[in-house]
């Protein structure tokens, strides 16, 4: 093919970025080029045909603060009423001053009273053992809900960065997923089912190796999301 047969069929936009290659390796540019513009297009087409997809969110926002920074040291309360620990490098005013911003970022970005479910002074918390259901969005201009349930197995208590992580099995395969629990993408926390006293720490980790130790077995999770979503629409038809 020589140029004046390339003219013809490539765009003069086209030829401007490759007029100093090889007549083939120009059109061999364009076609991929050609190919990349259909493949975004067809996944536009494809994600605006997705009834899966909703709206666009607007950003987040948090709660805004009811009130000048209080300083927690000034609370009267203990730590362990206050669900802190003792810092080993003594109680200085900076570390009150940090856990007083910490506590007001909770509570500015808890906007559902989740933070009560992984509270260790609160009646409704939850334990390791225990079946969540998680509904969390994959993004907020293209939000999508994604909703996955399995057995709390383990708990990372960081103020604010607090997370926790959920098993559960997926045609055969073991699936974990970890989810922080202040994130505006988490929707909606579940408890399915709630267990009391099944270890003594924050995380029972060795059911990856002894599923058979967890306090439900796996193949109930799908039976309690089903009956869930059963009570769920009944209650939306009234």
């Amino acid at each position: 093919m020589n140029a004046s047969m390339i003219k013809r069929f490539i765009p003069s936009r086209a030829m401007g970025s490759c007029s100093s290659l090889l007549p083939s390796a120009c059109v061999a540019r364009v076609q991929i080029r050609h190919y990349a513009e259909a493949k975004t297009g067809q996944k536009k087409k494809q994600a605006e045909d997705d009834p899966d997809v909703g709206t666009s969110l607007g950003p987040f926002v948090s709660k805004p603060a009811a009130a000048p920074l209080a300083n927690l040291r000034d609370s009267g309360k203990t730590l362990a009423e206050l669900g802190l620990h003792k810092n080993p490098r003594g109680e200085t005013d900076r570390v009150w001053l940090m856990r007083s911003i910490e506590h007001e970022n909770r509570d500015r970005y808890d906007l559902d009273g989740r933070g009560e479910l992984f509270d260790r002074n609160s009646p409704h918390s939850v334990e390791p053992g225990s079946v969540l259901l998680v509904e969390q969005v994959t993004s907020r201009s293209r939000p999508k809900t994604q909703v996955f349930a399995g057995i709390l197995i383990a708990i990372r208590r960081k103020g604010i960065r607090t997370t926790f992580v959920l098993r559960n099995y997926v045609l055969g395969t073991g699936v974990e997923m970890t989810f922080p629990l202040y994130s505006p993408m988490v929707k909606r926390i579940k408890v399915l089912k709630g267990v009391r006293g099944a270890v003594d720490g924050d995380d029972m980790l060795y059911i990856r190796d002894e599923p058979a130790k967890a306090p439900f077995s796996f193949s109930m999770i799908d039976e309690m999301l089903i009956r869930h979503r059963e009570y769920e629409r009944k209650l939306s038809d009234k």
